[in-house]
């Protein structure tokens, strides 16, 4: 009987370290203690072994997460946590204060970060931004729909230099907002990639990052990126049709060119514009590409107009 008395107390003993379904198994004990240990590394082992086992644990699944964040595993941890609060609502405000922790030190380094610039101290600022990057990686893992999260990682490449990546996080966010402040800064990054492209003469590439800016349905008209992306997507179809009428004349192909800059200046050049000097750029642009159409008269009031821009 005391045999029989002891058996039952052990096996109480071990579902100490409980679950409402019943006794966890051997791997997620372990996992759970390394995971009070902070020996996110074993808690992390072991805890995908016992989950295996016990699909249902809502608070394997969330000190797992947990430990992936801590261990730089971003990715998985979006899973785990997704289980932990699928599981149980109780995990919400947990998984909530993981994210508010990890966006807060990731504010806090990129402040820094730019407090390092300032002081002409590039490789402080460099070690900051990474660090804000890997806190906001973090964050953006548990919680995925926070646009707050993403824009603090796309402002992160952008100050590691890291335009292409930056460039992703903020179409990501356009697909999921409207926000033209979201457009502007996407308009920003595509805007330097194409200014590099026309200065190395690669017009068609340039041609085709800017018309990207123009599509881009956020983007208010009014805006300066819109305005100057228009013009020098004209200007690269220009190019390309000069290009093109130059190695063979006789080929009429390169009038398209010369029409698709038409139907983004001449929307242009009906509008009030803001950017500063760009209307009467426009205007003589447009006397080269009306000329190459041959629509003279077109191209004589284009002149007429530039002239009286440029006061004289």
């Amino acid at each position: 009987m005391k045999a029989i008395l002891k058996s039952f107390l052990l096996l109480t003993l071990i579902c100490g370290f409980v679950y409402l379904s019943g006794c966890t198994s051997a791997e997620s004990t372990t996992g759970k203690l390394a995971f009070q240990q902070k020996d996110y590394q074993k808690a992390e082992i072991e805890l995908k072994k016992g989950l295996l086992i016990d699909k249902n644990d809502a608070e394997g699944w969330y000190m797992l997460g947990y430990s992936q964040v801590e261990n730089g595993n971003y990715a998985d941890s979006k899973e785990s946590f997704a289980n932990a609060r699928r599981l149980s609502a109780e995990y919400n405000d947990r998984i909530t204060q993981v994210w508010i922790d990890k966006y807060n030190e990731g504010a806090r380094n990129f402040g820094s970060g730019i407090d390092a610039e300032k002081k002409k101290d590039s490789l402080g600022a460099k070690r900051y931004y990474e660090a804000a990057l890997r806190y906001f990686q973090a964050a953006t893992s548990i919680t995925p729909d926070s646009l707050k999260g993403f824009k603090a990682l796309g402002e992160t490449y952008l100050a590691l230099g890291q335009t292409e990546k930056s460039k992703s996080v903020f179409e990501e966010i356009l697909a999921k907002s409207s926000n033209p402040e979201d457009a502007v800064k996407v308009a920003a990054i595509l805007f330097d990639s194409g200014l590099g492209m026309m200065e190395y003469e690669n017009y068609t590439d340039a041609a085709a990052t800017f018309k990207q800016i123009i599509s881009i349905s956020s983007l208010p008209k009014s805006n300066q990126y819109y305005e100057v992306a228009a013009y020098n997507y004209g200007l690269a179809k220009a190019k390309i049709g000069e290009g093109l009428r130059n190695a063979n004349s006789e080929d009429p192909a390169y009038k398209t060119h010369y029409q698709e800059a038409l139907t983004v200046l001449e929307p242009l050049s009906a509008t009030t514009i803001g950017a500063k000097d760009l209307a009467p750029k426009v205007w003589d642009l447009l006397v080269v590409v009306y000329a190459s159409l041959g629509e003279n008269q077109k191209a004589l009031d284009a002149q007429k107009k530039a002239a009286e821009l440029k006061g004289k």
